[in-house]
C-alpha cells in the first residue's frame, strides 16, 4: 500500500541540528514525511522513531534552510 498524502503543505524555516516539531491533526501514526522544495541541501532525521507521533512528528534537520514537506 502506498501512503497517500495527510496534510496540506507545510512550510517551515529549520536550522541544522535544531529539532522542529510539527503538530498535525492527522489522528494516527504519521507513515512518513516527504520533502517537496527546499532553498538549500537539508536532509531530516526522526528524532525518536519509537515515540508517538499521533499529534506531533519531530524532526531534526542536518542542514539550514527553507524547507515545505507533507505528511503521509
Amino acid at each position: 500500500m502506498i501512503p497517500a498524502i495527510a496534510t496540506d503543505i507545510i512550510a517551515l524555516s529549520v536550522t541544522a541540528g535544531v529539532a522542529v516539531t510539527i503538530p498535525h491533526g492527522i489522528g494516527r501514526q504519521i507513515a512518513g514525511y516527504l520533502v517537496i522544495w527546499r532553498s538549500a541541501p537539508c536532509d531530516f532525521t526522526v528524532q525518536n522513531p519509537a515515540a508517538d507521533s499521533s499529534k506531533t512528528l519531530v524532526l531534526v534537520p542536518s542542514g539550514t534552510a527553507n524547507v515545505r514537506l507533507v505528511l503521509l
